[in-house]
């Protein structure tokens, strides 16, 4: 019997019905009695309670027992206690008193007595479990579509990247479009020498083994995910927050690492890390692991420019991958972790410490026997530094940008890696639909190709330059040029797209007088003096010595007469002007600092501009104000047809339809007048031909940037390091040289054409002194007009009372205020002469005091800029 019913026995009567002996079966567990005790019990219940029926009570009993059980004066004593029964120890038995002898009823446990619910609060604890079970159940579903969703996008990504052409390693093609439109392959493209492809049964088995020993031991037994490694991962990274220590080792898998080189999602992030692992479980389903470890094996860095294994091997050791030995292939394998740190050729001691490493591992995992690893560990690091590039035919500038801006744009819009994507571009099985035509290619090359076309420098500098050919209404680029001279280099530096310099008066028609034009600030026969002037301190000078006084604005544009450029420049106002070429004409390359007069009017940025963007902006003119980006290709299909990726040459219009055919007019006169700085570019067949040259100050650079009815062209001729051309010998203009040959060659085949004159131009027949009406005397040219704007005077003596655009000499110009927007008028003066600018400057910002940056060098972004210095820009 349980210490319980023995401590609580004397609190019932003899006649009480309750079922002693079910009651110690239950609680008999808990009984510190020995059995024989028990028994002993049993046996007096039995004989002192034979009754188990329950008494029936009188009211008064009743009454009388409630009562007691409310008093604590009337107590019920136990019955005697046999004197068989062995006592149990002090501290269990129970205080009974002796018979006859009032006792002390012991104290009553609180015992918890189960609340009865009310029907409400029944149903509503009914509900409310319904509730949560369902929240759980939505929050599951949910969860679990979550997950569904995001595997099934990443597997759809992992199709989209083309992995299994990759594992082919399908040579990509380009292709271009004949005259009839019809797609023509071009070439296959073939990577360059530190990227080479190789099959994974041409890797050495060593070298898998080695690679799959010291980065993923589990890779052939997990479905992508190592779920031990990446637990020891989790861990490791919570011990090294607590104490500061460095995570011993990651968790990722082989697999893993292959999808952290396709994309370039490498942010130490939980949602990063759960769609990487959906990507690896993904890139499981779809390619055995052969060919994941192949493609691991060729897109893993090891070090020194190296992609890939075939690489790798080639540049450390002379060979191919698969003429790895065993200790080469461990020095291979070991650098993949931390490239810098196990170089072999800038580190060899670290290399062969971690090629220990790594030999070691693959002892202990049975992938080499003990003999095998003591030779390869005590093997001395032979490295065999004679390997030269793999030969191949030479690609043209325009073939080298092409793979340049696929590869950029699969980083941008696909997120790849560039490692990644570049071997798409190279090994994916890519359709490329380029936009060169081929002839016009073909005539930049054998023009630029012969040196003797242009003059010799003198000393030891050698003479550069660079074209681009773009066809201004679709923004295609038809033909590029990176260089003089023979092409000596695969996708090496390409002057033509990435090389920055100074456009020097090549800039003035888009910061100048095509926005003055767009703006109705100017018309094409307004007069402007070219006179001394100075602004804030600042004397611009011309190219020519002295001044030419009174000329009209299409003389100003042929001369490239810098004054003129400086007043039209304050007309349209600095920020404005700064708008338009970086808004409108798409100028990528200007710097807050380019906000000023020398800048804007002489060409004189801090960054300069590229040729690919100044034949861009030109377009304008010739595609009625719209601008298209310009681009090398239309379209990128993979192996099975899918389009990767697209160029569309949908265009923005920038400036109205009569500015572009007005401006363009204006850019007629360095190619027609007599007084033109491009007489030169001036075409056999009389096509019609436009443009502006351009010098930069000490003549560092000359350009020339025209275009007839159906191309445009770029072209910059200078040294890498900025030097004078006239010191080196050099006075002409060798890029309108360059321009006149290229377009003769590919103009040969072209009809006659000329630009389509808008219905809202006219046009009218003016002198060429004083911008008027022509008289009967006059020299006659034509000019073309916004309605409105067309002069209404007759010159009759050139000068006399003619409108000039000098401050207060002009008749009536409307001008709007650049703070508010309103328009003012300024009334007509007397033609009295105006001493300099600076006296009678319009209320504009001030222009800024003029700190102009050298020329920059021709080099790789990587070189820096010299500090920029006060000078004068734009001798031109």
């Amino acid at each position: 019997m349980s210490d319980y019913s023995r401590r609580n026995r004397g609190r019932f009567s003899e006649n009480d019905d309750f079922d002693w002996e079910s009651f110690d079966r239950k609680t008999a567990k808990y009984s510190t009695l020995s059995n024989e005790d028990s028994e002993l019990l049993r046996r007096r219940r039995s004989t002192e309670y034979p009754s188990r029926r329950r008494k029936q009570l009188t009211p008064a009993d009743k009454t009388m027992g409630r009562g007691a059980s409310r008093t604590s004066e009337v107590r019920m004593s136990p019955p005697s206690r046999p004197a068989e029964v062995h006592r149990p120890p002090a501290h269990s038995a129970p205080s009974y008193a002796s018979p006859g002898t009032p006792t002390r009823r012991p104290a009553k446990r609180k015992r918890r007595q189960k609340k009865r619910l009310t029907e409400k609060q029944i149903v509503f604890r009914r509900k409310l479990r319904v509730a949560i079970l369902s929240v759980i159940l939505v929050m599951i579903v949910v969860i679990s579509g979550m997950f569904v969703g995001m595997y099934a996008a990443v597997s759809r990504e992992i199709k989209e990247m083309n992995l299994q052409n990759l594992a082919l390693n399908q040579t990509s093609q380009v292709y271009y479009f004949d005259e009839q439109g019809r797609a023509k392959e071009l070439i296959k493209l073939h990577s360059d020498s530190n990227s080479i492809w190789v099959e994974p049964t041409d890797i050495a088995s060593c070298f898998k083994d080695a690679i799959v020993s010291i980065e993923d031991e589990r890779f052939y037994d997990h479905n992508g995910v190592d779920v031990k490694r990446t637990a020891g991962a989790v861990l490791g990274y919570v011990k090294s927050k607590f104490t500061g220590e460095g995570a011993s080792y990651g968790g990722s898998t082989i697999t893993q690492q292959t999808i952290k080189n396709i994309t370039s999602e490498k942010d130490q992030t939980a949602t990063r890390k759960i769609k990487e692992i959906m990507r690896a479980i993904a890139f499981e389903n779809q390619l055995s692991k052969e060919e994941i470890l192949g493609i691991y094996c060729n897109v893993a860095h090891f070090a020194n420019g190296c992609d890939g294994v075939e690489a790798a091997a080639r540049t450390y050791f002379n060979k191919s991958a698969s003429e790895l030995n065993l200790q080469e292939a461990a020095s291979i394998a070991g650098i993949t972790q931390y490239p810098e740190r196990y170089d072999p050729i800038k580190n060899p001691n670290n290399n062969v410490e971690k090629r220990n490493i790594v030999l070691k591992k693959m002892y202990e995992l049975g992938k080499i026997s003990e003999q095998e690893y003591e030779t390869a560990k005590n093997a001395e690091l032979k490295l065999d530094l004679t390997y030269a590039k793999e030969q191949r035919a030479m690609t043209s500038y325009f073939e080298d940008q092409l793979v340049n801006d696929v590869i950029n744009d699969l980083v941008e819009r696909k997120n790849y890696t560039s490692e990644f994507a570049k071997s798409q571009v190279y090994n994916g099985g890519y359709k490329i639909y380029a936009t060169v035509d081929p002839k016009v290619q073909s005539a930049m090359e054998s023009v630029f190709e012969t040196r003797s076309n242009f003059p010799a420098a003198r000393g030891d500098k050698e003479l550069q330059a660079g074209m681009v050919v773009t066809d201004p209404y679709t923004g295609e680029i038809k033909g590029i040029i990176g260089g003089l001279g023979k092409k000596t280099n695969v996708r090496g530096w390409n002057r033509a797209t990435q090389a920055k310099v100074q456009p020097g008066s090549a800039i003035k028609p888009i910061a100048v007088y095509g926005p003055a034009i767009d703006l109705g600030k100017i018309t094409e026969s307004d007069v402007v003096v070219d006179e001394k002037i100075t602004i804030d301190g600042w004397t611009p000078k011309n190219a020519y010595s002295g001044f030419k006084g009174k000329m009209t604005i299409k003389e100003a544009v042929a001369r490239s007469a810098n004054i003129p450029a400086v007043k039209v420049l304050e007309k349209v106002g600095v920020s404005n002007s700064y708008g338009y070429l970086q808004n409108k004409f798409h100028i990528s390359t200007l710097a807050e600092g380019d906000k000023n007069y020398s800048a804007l009017a002489l060409g004189g940025l801090t960054y300069g501009v590229t040729v690919k963007e100044m034949a861009s902006a030109y377009g304008v003119f010739v595609n009625s104000g719209r601008y298209i980006t310009p681009h090398t290709y239309t379209k990128v299909l993979d192996g099975n047809g899918e389009t990767v990726l697209e160029n569309s040459s949908e265009s923005t219009q920038v400036i109205s339809e009569s500015s572009a055919y007005i401006t363009a007019s204006l850019l007629s006169g360095p190619i027609k007048l007599s007084c033109g700085t491009a007489t030169g570019a001036a075409l056999r067949k009389g096509m019609p031909t436009y443009g502006k040259t351009g010098t930069t100050d000490n003549n560092y650079d000359k350009w020339f940037v025209g275009f007839t009815p159906y191309y445009v062209g770029a072209v910059w001729f200078g040294f890498d390091t900025p030097s004078s051309l006239s010191g080196a010998g050099i006075s002409s203009n060798p890029a309108v040289t360059a321009w006149k040959l290229v377009f003769e060659k590919i103009s040969e085949s072209q009809s006659y054409e000329t630009l389509d004159k808008p219905a809202s131009v006219e046009k009218a027949d003016i002198c060429v002194i004083s911008g008027k009406l022509a008289g009967s005397t006059c020299e006659k040219a034509t000019a073309y007009y916004v309605p409105g704007t067309k002069p209404t005077q007759k010159c009759t003596n050139h000068f006399d009372a003619e409108e000039t655009i000098d401050g207060d000499e002009h008749d009536v110009v409307e001008e709007e205020d650049e703070e508010d927007g309103k328009a003012t008028q300024k009334p007509t003066s007397s033609a009295s002469p105006k001493p300099t600018a600076a006296a009678t400057q319009k209320p504009t910002p001030a222009p800024q005091t003029v700190v102009t940056p050298p020329p920059q060098p021709v080099q790789p972004p990587a070189q820096q800029n010299p500090p920029p210095q006060t000078g004068e820009i734009g001798t031109e």
